[in-house]
Order: C-alpha cells, then structure tokens, then sequence
C-alpha cells in the first residue's frame, strides 16, 4: 500500500533585508565607510516605527504561510481519508451484493481442467436407474464425500448401510479435480493468529490435524498398487513460500518462532530462510525478502487419486453403493415426523427422487444452494489456476520442490480488482510444465460459484506471473487457464457436523456437513469426511477434530453476514491514488 505521510510545515527561512542605515552626520557615513564602527548609533523615532513595523509585518506573513500550508495539509489529509472510507464502502458495498447471493448449481460447462485429461474410467458413472432409496446420501463427489463414504462403507457397525453419492457433473469435477495439486500444511504461517483467536491448545490442535491429513493421505497412496501409484505421481517435496512484504515477513517469522516454541516434534518441518544465494540458487525465486522452507510436504495429481479410490470402493462394495454422476439435486425436503428420518428426505435430480435417511453436504463452495439459510455462513470464491511452461532454461525440481509466493492482499479502487497475493506452484516432474494458480481479478468476478469461465482479468493476471516470480526462464507458454470453486467462511474455520433445522430450514435432524476449507481443503478435507461420517453413525466427535470446526448454535450465530462482509473486506489493504 502506498502511503501518504502527514510532515509536520518545516520552518522557513525568509531573509529579512535590513534597511539601509540612517547616519546622523557625514562624518559617521564616512567613518562608516572607513570601516570605523561607531560605538553607538542614534535612531530617531519614526526610525524605530517604521522598523518595528516591518518586523511584524514579516511576522504576519510567516504565520499566514504556516496556516496556509496546515489548512493545505489538514484538506488533502481529510480528502485521502475521505476517500479511503469511500473506497472502503465501495468494496463493502460490492461483497455485500455478492455474499448475499446463493450458490448456484454447478455449470455444465464448466472451464476444463488439466488435471481432468483424460477423465477417469469413473468419471461419468452411474446406475441404469437412479436408486429410489439409500440409507446415506452424499453430496459432492471430492475429497471430502470420497472419504465420507470410504469411512462408512469401511466402518464395522454399517456394514448393512446403503450408499450413494450424487454429483452434479462428472466425478471429482469440482475443486479436488481443479485445484493446485498441494499437500502442503497452511497452519504454521499464521499460527500466531490461531493462538490469539483460539488459544494455544487449540492452535496446537489445527496444526496437528493438518500435518494428520497429510500423513493420512500419504499412507492411503502408500496402500495402492504400483500401476495407481505411478499415476497418482505423489513426490515428497520441500515446499517454499517467498514473502514479497517486511508486514507479511515479521508475521510469518513470529508465527514460526511461536510454532517452535510450542511444539517440541511435529511431522513436518519448518524453517525461515534469509540466505540469498540459497533462495537464487535452490528456489529460483526473483524478488525474495525469506523463504519458509516447510519440509515432508508433497504434490500430487488429486484427481487421480480420488478417482482411483471411488473406482476401489465401488468395485469392493458395489451391491450397496452407487455413484450417480450427473445428478444435480436441485432440492431438498422432508416428509416425516420431526425426529423420525426413516427415508423421509427426498432429493430431487433431473433423473427422479431418491429417499434418504441421512443427508451429508460435501459440495464446499456450492453449499447453500442446498442450504440458503448458510447464504454467507460459506460462500463461494472462484480461483484461477493454470498449466504453463518456462521453458528449457528452467530446470526439472518437480520431484524436489513446490512453491509458493505471499504478499499483501490489496484492493485497486481505479480498476476495480483484488489480488490475494497468493500464488501457489507445483511442478510436473515428467513434463516440467507447472501448475500455478493465484489471483487478481473484480470483486465480481472472484466472488463466483460459476466456474464457466475465467475472468479476463484473472486469465491476464496469471498467464504472466511466472518471469515476475521465478529466475531462469525463457519464452514461456501458457497451456491452458481454468477455475474452480472454493467454499470460505467468515472465521477462517471449516464448518464440520450436524445442521439443526435454523441451518437447513427443514425438520428432521439427519442433515450433516463438512465444507468451507477456505482454499485449503487438501490438508484438511479427508479428516473432515471421515470425522463427519463417524458422527453421522452416532459416534462421538472424535478428540482429533478441532473443536473450532465443530457446526454449534453458538458459532451459527455469529457467522452473519456482516462478519462476512467485514472478513473480505478487512483481508485487503486499499490503494490510495
């Protein structure tokens, strides 16, 4: 943000040009003019007026420049303040009248993703007829409804329980098979911030859970056979995140030194770098203040994966579960009794009703087309992400590194855009092409559940960020440009558990969630669905999961739409002219 700095008027000099002197006689002009210096000279009256009234003339006119310049000062201060709130309530104003819509369905045209290329064997499964009743069913086929059916259908005490997920587009299709393709751990960044809001041993408990997800996820791939292994292309890698502000810098190392002062042993490591030849010459980073090095994170293709073990789960329990692609549910009602469930939920789809007995939402970004009661409780933000080569002089690190650049978020009032100042980069060991997503686009535009399209803005934006942020590349090709998206909330945190009906708008107590990872789901999402799966078969909340993720009454009511606003709004610091 550029600053306008408020100078105190500095004293001004004026040289006061003495009059010419009055001599009593020739003879002192002439002593005068000999250099003899009388030792006193004798002024008349008028003499002493006329000076004594210069004197204050030029004493007037110094303060009148003084209060001219703070009358300057104290208006062009008033004008930058003025238009600072203006600005503010422009973008106010503007998030407001994007929070306050619901979701829509997910686009049937939507942008095409290289991570969707080809599609899976899976990808537009479905029964020659729609199942009429289920016992479970889940919304949105990610990450999250992919590890909430692998928990229930794996789980002792549902053996019996049948299954269905009900996606809208083909499998996977929405922000798990459009994102950056990271396993990387966003808790120790702003760790600081979870100790102020939250205190320490919840802090403690996120970053615990993160770095749990991460673990799981690996050991889940470890599990798959050579062939599926191989396409899942899964690389343990130092990840890097180069910090372009001294604010953003201190934050980070305070959150760092914090993180380590806490946390005797964690399962990834973190680490402040300053040295400039390793940042050059390892991370190929241009600009660069430090680099958070956090090693045991990994990148990965998550669509491959999600596909893989829905195609698993599908063939090992295919006589009670089913995967219904293209199956938008455009509505939900009840019709039981309240606090009897027995197949009383009805899901309309373009193909016919299904019956259920529970319903667990896993469609993040999408959510309150479902649910309008979470209008602005978990609202959708539409990323950009792309496929670019840097050409030959960029060397191979996919199986070694991934990247990361943060900066100050900031709004321009003159074109109307705000940048994230996040870009985030993996990239593919084999080709060498690498995947970056970051954005900069209008309010418009960023605060969208249609991922039809990429905004113009946006598509500029990204398609020339890598020479601005790596060292050594030539003639770089952009491949293709697409968006998903993102499901956010006002505090930062997912919402997971059971919706009462002030949530759903409909009696019946069987509806649950796990959505609004904002924008970091990958390290959170697996976890989420296997902790609400537990508590939609009447287990307890599992001690795992942060209390802070938990969907409560109390938390409802304070997720409003103004905090919504305030959240968005305050994440941006405002250009001034």
């Amino acid at each position: 943000m550029r600053n306008i700095v408020l100078i105190p008027p500095t004293a001004r000099h004026i040289p006061r040009v003495a009059p010419e002197p009055q001599y009593a006689s020739r003879a002192m002009a002439q002593n005068n003019a000999a250099g003899t210096v009388p030792r006193r000279q004798q002024f008349s009256s008028s003499d002493m007026c006329r000076k004594s009234r210069v004197a204050c003339d030029a004493s007037k006119l110094l303060r009148a420049q003084d209060e001219l310049q703070q009358v300057r000062l104290i208006d062009t201060f008033l004008k930058f303040i003025s238009l600072q709130c203006l600005n503010n309530v422009n973008l106010a104003q503007q998030a407001k009248d994007r929070l306050s819509m619901t979701a829509g369905l997910p686009s049937n045209r939507p942008t095409s993703s290289y991570w969707q290329e080809p599609p899976a064997p899976i990808a537009s499964i479905q029964s020659n007829e729609l199942p009429p009743l289920t016992d479970i069913a889940i919304v949105g086929s990610g990450v999250t409804g992919t590890s909430v059916a692998h928990a229930i259908l794996n789980h002792p005490r549902a053996t019996g329980l049948r299954v269905t997920i009900l996606e809208a587009r083909n499998a996977c299709s929405g922000a798990t098979g459009r994102n950056g393709g990271h396993l990387v751990s966003d808790t120790c960044g702003h760790f600081q911030d979870l100790v102020d809001a939250l205190g320490v041993e919840e802090a403690v408990k996120i970053l615990r859970f993160s770095e749990a997800n991460i673990a799981e996820l690996k050991g889940i791939v470890a599990q798959l056979n050579a062939s599926e292994q191989e396409a899942v292309e899964l690389r343990e890698v130092n990840s890097s995140a180069v910090i372009g502000d001294k604010e953003t810098l201190e934050n980070g190392k305070r959150s760092l030194e914090l993180t380590k002062s806490t946390i005797e042993e964690t399962s990834l490591e973190y680490e402040n770098v300053e040295d400039q030849n390793i940042m050059k010459e390892k991370f190929k980073y241009r600009d660069r203040l430090a680099v958070f090095e956090q090693k045991g994170a990994c990148a990965l293709w998550p669509y491959r994966l999600i596909t893989i073990l829905q195609k698993r789960l599908f063939e090992a329990h295919k006589s009670r579960f089913s995967i219904e692609t293209n199956t938008p549910v455009t509505s939900i009602s009840f019709q039981g009794e309240e606090g009897q469930s027995d197949y009383s939920y009805l899901l309309q789809t373009p193909r016919g009703v299904v019956k259920a007995q529970k319903v667990i939402h896993c469609t993040n970004g999408y959510s309150s087309h479902l649910l309008p009661n979470l209008t602005g409780v978990v609202h959708p933000v539409r990323g950009t992400v792309s496929v670019q080569y840097p050409g030959d002089s960029f060397p191979r690190l996919g199986n070694e590194l991934s990247w990361t650049k943060i900066h100050r978020a900031y709004y321009d009032p003159k074109n109307n855009t705000v940048t994230t100042g996040l870009y985030y980069a993996q990239q593919n060991a084999k080709t060498g092409e690498i995947v970056i997503g970051g954005e900069s686009q209008e309010v418009e535009s960023l605060l969208s559940s249609d991922d039809s399209e990429v905004g113009p803005t946006a598509k500029e934006h990204i398609s020339s960020i890598i020479p601005k942020m790596y060292l050594d590349v030539d003639d770089v090709k952009v491949k293709k440009v697409w968006s998903g998206i993102m499901g956010f909330t006002p505090d930062g945190m997912p919402l997971i558990g059971n919706l009462d009906k002030r949530a759903t708008g409909r009696a019946g107590g069987e509806e649950w969630i796990a959505a609004g990872f904002n924008g970091h789901g990958m390290d959170k999402c697996w976890l989420s669905g296997q902790a609400v799966a537990k508590m939609a078969l009447g287990e307890d909340v599992p001690l795992w999961l942060p209390e802070s993720f938990l969907v409560n009454e109390k938390r409802l009511e304070s997720l409003t739409l103004d905090r919504a606003i305030e959240a968005f709004v305050g994440a941006f610091a405002i250009l001034d002219a």
